[in-house]
């Protein structure tokens, strides 16, 4: 138990002990009673003693208590005094490592641009080099890409041959009309007569253009299924070749009506560029 606690309860055991003298709590206390009480010069000088004591406790207490207090007041001062040169010293640490790393990167960044610049004379002179080797020239890119158009083109169209035509003709009917004899139903995009006006009975071939390559597939597939036909009987489908395509075809047609003279028991087609027999049974 600290001190001031000891006194506390030492005053109040001797507030206690004076009053139980009079019979009466300390609101209840008259001048009579104190008058009327043996022994009062005794009991208040004995009490006077004890208070004076008291007091000087606690007079000694507090000078104590204010001792301590400036002490801890001194040690707060020290310690804050101590935490200021700690931040100090940690923020010239952190400039002292930002300079150690910006002079890294600085370093590093002078390195990167003195490798980029050997790279790009190296590759300066071997592009100086070969460049008049391996040179392709604006004309032939061209070229090329538009060959690859047209092809690309070409592949999304198909030719209709043999089907008559009329002086007001809806060719887009008559293309549909075509093509619904073989249950398919693309869609259309253009479709047009092509050529000059021919001979008496002769109709002009219809070209037509479909959505996509692979829905020019799927027509071409089902093509020979117009043999079959009651109004398109004398009608054929073929797909967009180019003039040396088309002259290679009507050759590889012809060699394969000669097979047919020739060979009889036998079954001719054309497939991928080929002539193709099978047996007949």
């Amino acid at each position: 138990m600290v001190k001031w606690q000891e006194l506390s309860l030492e005053m109040d055991r001797t507030e206690e002990e004076f009053f139980n003298r009079f019979g009466c709590a300390p609101a209840e206390l008259t001048e009579e009673k104190l008058k009327a009480t043996r022994g009062m010069s005794a009991l208040c000088g004995s009490w006077i003693v004890t208070f004076a004591n008291m007091h000087q406790k606690t007079r000694d207490m507090m000078t104590a208590a204010a001792v301590k207090v400036e002490e801890l007041t001194s040690s707060l001062d020290n310690t804050q005094v101590k935490l200021i040169d700690v931040q100090g010293e940690l923020i010239r640490s952190k400039e002292d490592q930002l300079a150690s790393v910006r002079t890294t990167v600085r370093e590093e960044v002078a390195s990167v641009q003195s490798a980029v610049k050997s790279e790009i004379r190296s590759w300066s002179e071997i592009a100086g080099q070969k460049s008049a080797q391996q040179s392709i020239s604006t004309a032939r890119i061209k070229e090329a890409v538009k060959s690859a158009v047209v092809e690309e083109d070409k592949s999304r169209n198909l030719l209709i041959f043999g089907k008559p035509e009329g002086t007001s003709e809806d060719v887009a009917a008559t293309v549909a009309e075509v093509l619904l004899d073989i249950d398919e139903k693309p869609q259309l995009v253009e479709c047009r007569r092509i050529g000059p006006c021919g001979s008496e009975g002769r109709p002009r071939p219809i070209k037509v253009k479909l959505s996509s390559s692979d829905a020019v597939l799927c027509v071409l597939r089902n093509a020979s299924a117009l043999k079959n036909s009651t109004t398109n009987k004398s009608t054929f489908l073929g797909p967009d070749r180019t003039p040396d395509e088309r002259l290679a075809h009507k050759k590889l047609v012809e060699y394969m009506r000669r097979k047919m003279d020739e060979e009889p028991g036998s079954y001719h087609y054309i497939r991928g560029g080929l002539i193709r027999s099978v047996k007949k049974h």
